[in-house]
């Protein structure tokens, strides 16, 4: 696990691509360090763990910048 988290480490990254979510480094800079380390932490592989992390990182996004976070297309692992 990245001791420092100023940036998006690439797990989360993965993540938000599987779950189609744009994320802003300066709305990942806003969370706290507990927040940031859950998301690192927290499961995103079935299709609940995915629906899940999203609406994790949803009230999370709505909270730091008042609108709801960025659709991208998910990708789907191969």
């Amino acid at each position: 696990m990245p001791d420092d988290l100023d940036l998006i480490p690439r797990s989360v990254r993965d993540k938000l691509d599987r779950i189609g979510i744009k994320l802003h480094l300066r709305d990942w800079q806003a969370f706290t360090r507990m927040e940031r380390q859950r998301l690192c932490d927290l499961p995103c592989s079935s299709e609940a763990e995915m629906r899940d992390y999203g609406v994790e990182l949803a009230q999370l996004v709505r909270r730091v910048t008042g609108a709801a976070p960025e659709a991208l297309p998910p990708k789907i692992p191969r």
